[in-house]
């Protein structure tokens, strides 16, 4: 009897003709995600890094990274600890793109990841970005963070760098910059912190990106805890931390009873009250609850969201 063709992994079931996967991986490759929300910086910290535009930049509302995008950079002969290796930054896109549900973007996140982690190469390391522009830690921010968190996984947050940008949006307030970094620090931001990771202001940027990634540079590359997941141990997407985490998630919005009345009336009243609610979060809720309306009541669960 002919012995039989190792079994394909679950993960693959999801990979569409359109996902642009990293065709040509090494295993020695220097592998470092950079994750965050839409308007964080992601495309304008490999840019700077670079010293040239590679990655196309929005300075408008629309996302700009819709699919997973990546550069190859060689270190120079002279790199005082990994001469002529290949440095591969991965721009990923934000969890509230304009046009793609979060159930897509984590698909596409964590094939790219699972693939290259099923051709031998672990992540050098991550960076996660969060405007410090931002006034509040608001529902999309906070799903953002909890997916980046299962993504990765607390094994691999000594290999991480949690960054703020955009510290010229508070010169005028320097203290309102301050407070949120401290509220990061102390609050959202404490466990991963607390578990090795690092805490870096991308002030002066070129400076402050080179030192994370240097940082990063350092030691030894790790798989994350959803390569583990799809590779090792052969889940679906849907069925890692992070699939469970944003499913779970999204039925919780859909079921919050002050978002349930969709009047303008109701809209406002919620933004004026201080409710953390953006523009991004409030239409995808709303467009969850309207298909789901009559239904939640017996435990429907919508396993793919469209916009």
């Amino acid at each position: 009897m002919a012995p039989s063709s190792p079994r394909e992994p679950k993960y693959k079931r999801d990979i569409t003709p359109k996902d642009p996967l990293f065709d040509d991986p090494r295993p020695d490759d220097l592998i470092i995600p950079i994750m965050g929300l839409t308007g964080a910086g992601k495309s304008t910290f490999i840019n700077k890094f670079c010293c040239e535009e590679i990655m196309k930049v929005n300075h408008g509302l629309e996302s700009c990274t819709r699919q997973m995008a990546f550069h190859i950079i060689w270190l120079p002969e002279d790199h005082p600890a990994l001469p002529k290796r290949r440095l591969v930054l991965v721009d990923t896109p934000g969890f509230d793109d304009t046009t793609e549900s979060e159930h897509e973007i984590l698909r596409r996140i964590c094939i790219w990841l699972a693939d290259t982690y099923d051709s031998g190469t672990k992540v050098t390391g991550l960076v996660y970005l969060h405007s410090v522009g931002q006034p509040r830690m608001t529902r999309s921010a906070k799903l953002s963070y909890d997916l980046f968190h299962a993504i990765c996984g607390e094994n691999a947050f000594s290999k991480v760098v949690m960054a703020t940008t955009q510290w010229d949006t508070t010169l005028r307030n320097p203290e309102a910059g301050e407070f949120r970094e401290k509220d990061l620090k102390t609050k959202w931001w404490k466990e991963p912190l607390a578990q090795g990771a690092l805490y870096k202001r991308i002030e002066e940027p070129e400076e402050d990106i080179k030192s994370a990634i240097e940082h990063l540079l350092e030691g030894h590359a790790v798989a994350t805890q959803v390569q583990k997941e799809l590779v090792e141990e052969d889940k679906r997407v849907e069925a890692t931390e992070a699939g469970k985490k944003l499913s779970a998630t999204l039925q919780s919005w859909s079921r919050n009873p002050n978002i349930q009345d969709l009047s303008p009336e109701k809209e406002e009243e919620l933004k004026d009250s201080g409710f953390p609610v953006d523009g991004p979060f409030l239409d995808r809720v709303k467009s969850i609850f309207r298909r789901n309306k009559g239904r939640t009541s017996s435990g429907y669960v919508p396993s793919k969201i469209h916009d």
